[in-house]
This record gives structure tokens, C-alpha cells and sequence, in this order.
């Protein structure tokens, strides 16, 4: 049940992994919070575009099919 606040979410990493989260989060000028959270965010953001372009390739292709015979396209 939702009980207010900001949402989150708990990962757990190696130890190695951690080390590694953390020099990237040092080396991009961040918090390793933010840094996290903007890669998580950024993932996500990729695939709503790979979506969007599928539903639009879904749209034209009856065109284009129509407009360029098979061997010409």
C-alpha cells in the first residue's frame, strides 16, 4: 500500500558492482543516487521511443507497401 512520499526502489549489487556504480557516478559529476536514477530513467525513456516507433512503422507501412510494389522497395 502507498503511504505517501517519494517512491523507491531497493537494488541490491555486489560489492564489486557498487565500486563500480560509484566511480561512474563520481566520474559523471553526480550523486551516486542521481546517477542511478537518471540511467534507470534514461532506459526507460529509450524504450517508450523503440515503442513509438514501432506503432508509427505499424502506421506507414500499409502505405509504402501500396505506393512500392514487391521488388521495388
Amino acid at each position: 500500500m502507498y503511504r505517501g512520499g517519494m517512491p523507491a526502489l531497493n537494488v541490491e549489487f555486489s560489492p564489486e558492482e557498487m565500486d563500480r556504480l560509484r566511480r561512474r557516478a563520481a566520474l559523471a559529476g553526480k550523486s551516486l543516487t542521481a546517477h542511478a536514477h537518471d540511467v534507470l530513467m534514461e532506459e526507460a525513456e529509450r524504450i517508450a521511443f523503440v515503442e513509438g516507433a514501432i506503432v508509427e512503422a505499424v502506421r506507414v507501412l500499409p502505405g509504402v507497401t501500396e505506393r512500392f510494389p514487391e521488388g521495388l522497395r
